[in-house]
């Protein structure tokens, strides 16, 4: 398959797997009419927590989720940012198979400062104006939205329903084609750019598989038995019309984008340099927001040619394709949150590469 193709159809499976997650909290806040909260709000601390240990863990899923919430204000920028700093992509699993006791080290010390650095970005975009996201004009509840004991009896029990027809065919067709490529081998989530000489080839593992199965079939599920308003107005209009094109443009021009970056420049001599200059190489790689170019840092640390704070400052700012999904909703917020998370990963990976690791 040509790298066109491949990276359309990757994209096409990191948007369907958003669109799924951020129905499920859509759901959640119609059904609790945006009453839905994680610790208080986007001023409880326990966001901070759930936002780094969505984050810390393997693969991209549990940010995915981290960006959806966002997108209903659950969770504060902060928390994203939090999120996007505990996260080591599909690094991580690459990392569990080389240095497993060193790389569940790493995975605490990023969840630690996933909370910390979550917490004192927010305290900074509040002082600044940052803080204040910017507002989805097709996010509003309506009184259809009501959780009245009548509103409520549309989604209990569960109904099959077919109208409106054709969202409920496009958004299912495009479900079924996720499945199919899913169960195929087509959508390897791990699209295989060039990293360093003797790299381990990493594939997709079997709870990867499951999760994002699973997601497809809640996926389905919810386009069938959803009242007519619900599915139209919000899953429709909101985010396929809405959110979906945006999330897909941003994530498929950046595969696309870092694939040619990829075959026309050595990435390797971005860590090339000693000391400070070393970091500063590992950071920069960091900004490339897809998972792939990370492996160079992975397999030079793995092999001893690196030190822990070259490691530790990459994983830090490199968030794997966690970032696409946020430009898609707020361009404006991602690259805040994308600076925040450079800032502190120069800050830190500088810090404990004077510490002498």
């Amino acid at each position: 398959m040509n790298a066109l193709a491949h990276a359309i159809l990757q994209a096409a499976l990191i948007t369907s797997l958003v669109f799924v997650m951020m129905a499920v909290i859509e759901l959640i806040t119609v059904l609790s009419h945006g009453r839905f909260r994680v610790g208080g709000g986007t001023n409880g601390f326990r966001q901070y927590v759930l936002a780094s240990f969505l984050g810390v863990t393997p693969g991209c899923a549990g940010v995915y989720l981290v960006d959806s919430m966002y997108s209903r204000r659950v969770l504060s920028l902060g928390a994203v940012t939090g999120a996007l700093l505990a996260t080591a992509g599909d690094e991580a699993f690459l990392m569990l198979a080389m240095f497993p006791s060193r790389a569940l080290a790493l995975f605490g010390l990023l969840f630690i400062i996933g909370i910390a650095g979550g917490w004192l970005s927010d305290v900074v975009f509040r002082s600044s104006g940052l803080l204040e996201p910017e507002c989805c004009a097709l996010a509003d509840l309506h009184d259809e939205d009501l959780p009245t004991p009548q509103e409520l009896r549309r989604w209990w029990p569960p109904r099959f329903h077919l109208q409106p027809l054709l969202p409920r065919l496009a958004i299912s067709g495009v479900l079924v084609f996720l499945l199919a490529a899913l169960t195929g081998g087509l959508a390897d989530h791990h699209h295989g750019l060039p990293s360093a000489p003797g790299a381990v080839a990493h594939s997709p593992g079997i709870i990867e598989l499951w999760i994002f199965g699973t997601v497809a079939v809640l996926g389905l599920t919810l386009t069938f038995v959803a009242p007519s308003h619900w599915l139209e107005e919000h899953l429709w209009h909101h985010l396929a019309l809405h959110h979906m094109p945006q999330i897909f443009a941003w994530t498929a021009g950046a595969l696309v984008a870092v694939h040619l970056l990829a075959t026309s420049f050595n990435l390797d001599r971005l860590l090339q340099g000693h000391g400070a200059w070393v970091v500063l190489g590992a950071a920069l790689l960091g900004l490339i927001p897809i998972s792939g170019p990370h492996l160079i840092v992975v397999t030079l640390f793995a092999s001893g040619h690196l030190p822990f704070s070259v490691l530790l400052a990459n994983s830090l700012v490199q968030d794997g394709h966690g970032l696409l999904p946020l430009l898609g909703i707020s361009v404006r917020d991602a690259l805040v949150a994308k600076l925040a998370n450079l800032i502190i990963g120069l800050a830190i990976g500088g810090a404990v590469m004077l510490a002498g690791f």
